[in-house]
């Protein structure tokens, strides 16, 4: 009796990568999924802290958001903080919101933050752009997003479109996102691992990306919020 050969399912293709938006990249889809050792060849060519700033004083971007976090009414309010630093955010703020979570690719900032033992924080080493960052949180989990790199280490637009879906769907209906223009301004350019100098942010590429998300901007001097942007009925209603 003969054997009939087992019948193979046929392998469905992934489906085409369609950009939601189009500033100009060259780098639509680097081909490699991002991880928290990404950028360490980068760092270690870099004749500066890169990745590390555990043991540095907040950049002049982060000292600004800090100021504005400080004069902020965000009682009862979850913190996501995207680039961990030397945990500034959260000494500032434990205690003061219901909770804080920092995400950060550097060893010695997840070992610092996790080291503080403050109260309700909780440091997670991923990379933003990465599938698992994607996963890590429940969807509307925040009320307030602060990423002052949003793009600095934008390795291809799938991956930065990646990120933006998952802010978005982090986000609470009445979240926002804040950043900072030092930081749009700024993207990896050491030589090695270099991101594309169309990801240096002004405030109409901020809007076209955050357009395709649904997102409205609004400039605070050298802040910049993102929120979901209101219809006309919606925000007659508002009071």
């Amino acid at each position: 009796m003969m054997n009939n050969p087992p019948t193979i399912a046929p392998t469905q293709a992934a489906p085409m990568f369609r950009p939601r938006f189009d500033i100009g990249a060259q780098r639509i889809d680097c081909g490699r999924e991002p991880d928290v050792a990404t950028h360490d060849a980068a760092d270690r060519f870099a004749s500066w802290p890169l990745l590390d700033y555990s043991a540095c004083e907040p950049t002049e971007d982060q000292a600004a958001i800090n100021r504005w976090l400080a004069a902020a009414d965000l009682r009862d309010r979850d913190i996501l903080h995207v680039g961990t630093g030397n945990s500034s955010v959260a000494r500032l703020l434990a205690g003061k919101v219901r909770g804080i979570v920092s995400v950060t690719v550097a060893h010695n900032e997840w070992q610092h933050g996790n080291a503080l033992g403050l109260p309700q924080y909780s440091v997670h080493l991923l990379n933003k752009h990465s599938d698992d960052f994607a996963r890590r949180f429940a969807p509307a989990s925040f009320d307030c997003i602060l990423d002052n790199n949003l793009a600095s280490f934008a390795c291809c637009q799938r991956h930065l479109e990646r990120y933006f879906e998952t802010l978005v769907s982090l986000l609470r209906p009445e979240g926002f996102i804040l950043t900072h223009w030092l930081g749009m301004q700024w993207t990896l350019d050491v030589g090695v691992d270099d991101v594309e100098p169309v990801w240096q942010l002004d405030a109409g590429k901020l809007r076209a990306i955050a357009s395709a998300y649904g997102l409205a901007v609004e400039r605070q001097d050298e802040l910049f919020f993102l929120r979901r942007a209101r219809t006309p009925a919606s925000g007659a209603a508002k009071p």
